[in-house]
């Protein structure tokens, strides 16, 4: 399968309306300071990525080590838009094994069937 990951989106309140009131999956990353790279530390779908934006960015975070880090670092979104509900929710698991983010909870993995565990997800950058 391969992705296509919108551009980095700097999170910050004044950046919401560069976010779309579309579906899909989405990841939150940090910038490296070793090699000004990035690394992935969440990674989640939506039926509102706008929304799940505004959402990780309030007080009513319920991740603490998430929204600590958004707080404390510079760090930013990007989103492969999906209108299906089980693609979404596939490609998040996919993602999450593949990568390992960091601040998504381990003992709550993502639900999706696991179809993209044994495949390769090419990515790409918009």
């Amino acid at each position: 399968m391969k992705i296509t990951w919108s551009n980095r989106i700097p999170i910050q309140t004044t950046q919401i309306n560069n976010i779309p009131e579309r579906p899909g999956v989405y990841e939150i990353q940090g910038r490296k300071k070793t090699d000004g790279g990035y690394t992935r530390r969440y990674v989640g779908m939506s039926e509102n990525l706008r929304q799940v934006y505004s959402k990780h960015l309030s007080d009513d975070e319920p991740n603490e080590k998430l929204k600590n880090f958004l707080k404390e670092k510079k760090a930013f979104f990007r989103y492969v838009p999906s209108n299906a509900e089980q693609t979404r929710k596939d490609l998040e698991k996919g993602l999450y094994y593949k990568h390992k983010h960091s601040f998504n909870t381990l003992d709550n993995p993502p639900a999706g069937s696991g179809k993209y565990l044994k495949i390769k997800i090419e990515e790409t950058n918009a």
